[in-house]
């Protein structure tokens, strides 16, 4: 059994050894039927993922960095990605204990949102489900498409709106997600949407768990004082609402996200960067801080200074927080992120289980605050063994 032998240790031999033994012997569960978990294609892919962090590095040197990585993820949970943004390699054990990273945030969101009952995921993965339930708060036109038959829909909505948003149905971290006009496809309806759906078939393709449906939305029209910025990206608030131990609405450690360079998408894994608010007063408090480490003190296009800015509307945007919670019963911990337009904060899209980016911010984790506010703490060794695709090993 897997907690026969894996356990917490810093000698780089244990280490290798226990990950040799993960890949060799871990399978996944699905659906009754247990395959092995390391396969070579997923090997593979963690490979490039290492070698693009570490581009010079040489074959040896990414195999065992992915052992590392193979050990630290039945250990503490946490990703490849999360390994570079949240500077694991340089911490210690017990600092990476503190962290809140991929598979433990799933644990503690999953207690949280408990009494939103069976759907409870669903409801914020779907990005059209999530507009259904809270259409009000979204302040322009949403539309999905699942196939051809979907034509007078999608030409009554480009009839309106010629420039908008397409985005995959389902994904999350921007993925599929761009701005596109209908001059693009000569003005064809047909053509335009022969080519959307083209692009959800080609990432199910990719992702066979995932669904081909595309959502179209309308432009946010991003207010002023805000598109001060950074004008070609929708500048959002991404506003964690976490019910604490005692029902009320914490806004925790939310951070400003701005693109820069002319791109449409406003984030630190593409082409963007965050920065931390201060809950209480809406200032900015920290520089820019992008996923590759690279940190800005002025927006390289704007030439406006991160830290000090102050968000407008701040009062208004605690209290359009706490309206959406209420009209979402059941959850305890969304990551919302919301926009300014002119007649005040909409939602671009909720987050089930939504990072906690502050940590690289900040450099360190906050796994020990959280559970403080929230009032619980995860009571198993690792995150894996309540699991039930894995807690059979």
């Amino acid at each position: 059994m897997l907690k026969d032998y894996l356990k917490i240790t810093e000698d780089p031999e244990e280490i290798r050894q226990i990950a040799k033994r993960l890949i060799a012997e871990i399978t996944i569960d699905l659906k009754g039927v247990r395959k092995p978990f390391y396969t070579p294609l997923m090997l593979g892919k963690m490979d490039d993922e290492i070698r693009r962090y570490n581009p010079g590095a040489s074959d040896e040197e990414i195999t065992e960095l992915r052992y590392k990585f193979v050990y630290d993820f039945w250990v503490f949970g946490c990703t490849v990605d999360e390994e570079y943004y949240f500077r694991l390699t340089d911490k210690s054990t017990e600092e990476k204990l503190g962290y809140m990273v991929r598979m433990n945030r799933g644990i503690y969101v999953n207690y949280l949102n408990k009494g939103a009952g069976p759907d409870s995921r669903d409801n914020l993965q779907d990005k059209y489900r999530t507009y259904q339930l809270l259409k009000p708060y979204y302040k322009r036109d949403v539309i999905e498409l699942h196939g051809m038959e979907d034509y007078d829909i999608f030409a009554d909505f480009v009839k309106k709106h010629k420039v908008f948003v397409v985005k995959p149905a389902d994904y999350s971290y921007g993925i599929g997600v761009h701005k596109a006009s209908l001059d693009e496809y000569g003005n064809d309806v047909g053509t335009a949407l022969q080519s959307v759906l083209g692009e959800g078939r080609q990432l199910q393709e990719k992702h066979p768990s995932r669904v081909s449906r595309m959502v179209i939305e309308e432009v946010i029209n991003q207010d002023g004082s805000l598109a001060v910025l950074h004008k070609e990206s929708a500048n959002a608030i991404r506003a964690t609402a976490v019910r604490d131990k005692d029902g009320k609405v914490r806004l925790y450690h939310p951070w400003l996200k701005v693109g820069m360079g002319g791109a449409f998408i406003a984030s630190a894994v593409l082409t963007g960067f965050d920065a931390e608010i201060d809950p209480e007063t809406g200032v900015v408090i920290t520089d820019g801080f992008q996923e590759s480490g690279k940190t800005f003190k002025v927006h390289p296009d704007s030439g406006i200074t991160i830290k000090g800015f102050q968000i407008p509307r701040w009062d208004e945007l605690i209290a359009f927080v706490n309206e959406i919670m209420d009209a979402m019963p059941g959850y305890r911990y969304i990551g919302w992120d919301l926009v300014l337009t002119p007649d005040g904060w909409c939602v671009m899209e909720g987050n089930y289980s939504g990072e906690f980016i502050f940590q690289m911010i900040n450099g360190r984790g906050y796994k020990k605050e959280f559970e403080d506010l929230i009032g619980w703490k995860y009571d198993k060794d690792f995150w894996w063994e309540d699991n039930v695709r894995f807690r059979h090993n």
